[in-house]
């Protein structure tokens, strides 16, 4: 090897060597932590949308895998390389496996983010000017849309006592918000930013240094219980929870956890742990909790298995929202054939339908404030279905309950693969 090359050679090695210092030396201001399983499709549709919001954040996220038995490991691996994978060989559970991620998280701040959510660009820029300018907060969370644009009471909640967990159980709250509206914090509107006491675990925004004093969540729940458990332990600290509506977050909801009598069993136990960690151990307090706690996850499984039973909604024409010629060509030859092409939301609004119609949107042609805004807007007038902004999946949830389905786009004249996710 010559001088001039070893010079080159040596050069090479420094300028690599200080960008990796360079790299390490960068503060990490947030950790995006997600623990997934057997949802790959709707997995893959978060990410998309977490790496779109973190481009001007110094961020790193985290994939916690159940042990799930679709290929959600290997997509995130190859289509999302830098995020940090851990697979488990066993389900761990809801907190013990969002333990493990915090344990290595190195951001000033956490969000414990479900799979099967997306969020808007601007998302992680609001929480973080939120927490910066509120030295005195706690955890906080988003206002929550499900996959048809309705609005999840569940955004913003009061403590589970005696009273509010029964008013919710006997569906008084809708009797009167007023007098029972405490469990959903209906004293709260919707659209107003302010104080809550619990947040939902499908996003909850917090200080990596208030999460480790907390310990994180309860390990002693498996799942269900530990979000209202962590933001209990926050008040008790003296610190405010709060709900930020102005921040939208679609959450598909349930994806991954079917409402069967695991669920059952699992739901009354968790309640059963919260209340006597947290609650009065009078004898007759605990009985009327307990009753109300059985009586709500009975009827929420009752009440799933219904709507599984139920036939699908049929949907008489499909509108393509994209300017891509080449993907409503594919769509319409593999998926739906009834398919007409819109460029524009108002466009779509003006054209002439028959019956139900659906709405799929190309994730690479428009950004997911101004989706949410419209699901928001128009709810259940139209179904929604997405497809990816890499144009390789098309994803989608029309009912709050529903399972859901994503499809392998092929640009083939076969039909696509569907699984159900």
């Amino acid at each position: 090897m010559n001088s001039s090359t070893q010079m080159k050679s040596l050069l090479v090695e420094a300028l690599s060597n200080e960008s990796h210092l360079m790299e390490q030396s960068k503060t990490i201001d947030l950790s995006v932590i997600i623990v997934s399983y057997n949802v790959e499709h709707f997995l893959h549709l978060c990410l998309e949308s977490v790496y779109a919001a973190t481009k001007n954040i110094q961020t790193e996220v985290i994939v916690i895998d159940n042990a799930s038995a679709d290929k959600s490991v290997d997509m995130v691996r190859k289509q999302f390389p830098s995020t940090r994978v851990i697979a488990n060989v066993d389900n761990l559970g809801f907190g013990k496996a969002n333990n493990q991620a915090a344990k290595l998280a190195k951001g000033r701040y956490l969000c414990i983010l479900n799979p099967d959510t997306v969020v808007s660009q601007n998302t992680f820029e609001q929480f973080i000017a939120l927490h910066e300018s509120n030295p005195n907060l706690g955890i906080s969370g988003p206002q929550l849309t499900d996959g048809t644009g309705q609005f999840l009471r569940e955004s913003k909640r009061g403590l589970p006592t005696i009273k509010a967990a029964v008013s919710k159980s006997l569906g008084l709250f809708k009797l009167s918000p007023h007098l029972f509206g405490q469990y959903y914090n209906l004293g709260l509107p919707q659209n107003q930013s302010g104080k809550t006491d619990v947040l939902v675990g499908a996003f909850m925004f917090l200080r990596k240094q208030l999460y480790d004093q907390l310990e994180g969540f309860d390990e002693n729940f498996f799942m269900y219980g530990e979000d209202i458990d962590i933001s209990h332990r926050s008040l008790k600290l003296g610190l405010t929870n709060f709900y930020l509506s102005e921040a939208n977050v679609i959450h598909f909801k349930g994806e991954s956890t079917p409402k069967n009598k695991a669920y059952e069993k699992r739901f009354f136990n968790a309640m059963s742990y919260y209340y006597n960690k947290n609650f009065s151990h009078n004898w007759l307090l605990n009985s009327v909790f307990m009753f109300g706690s059985y009586v709500f996850s009975k009827c929420k499984r009752i009440i799933s298995s219904r709507r599984d039973e139920t036939k699908p909604l049929l949907v008489n024409e499909w509108i393509l929202l994209s300017d891509n010629p080449e993907l409503y060509k594919t769509v319409q030859t593999n998926i739906f054939p009834s398919l007409k092409q819109c460029q524009t939301l108002l466009e779509a609004l003006q054209l002439e339908t028959n019956g139900l119609t659906g709405i799929v949107f190309d994730m690479r042609s428009i950004q997911w404030n101004e989706v949410i805004s419209f699901m928001q807007l128009h709810q259940t007038r139209y179904i929604y279905k997405y497809i990816s902004a890499d144009n390789k999946r098309i994803i989608g949830s029309s009912d709050v309950l529903s399972r859901g389905s994503g499809a392998i786009i092929k640009k083939s004249k076969n039909k696509s693969e569907v699984s159900i996710v």
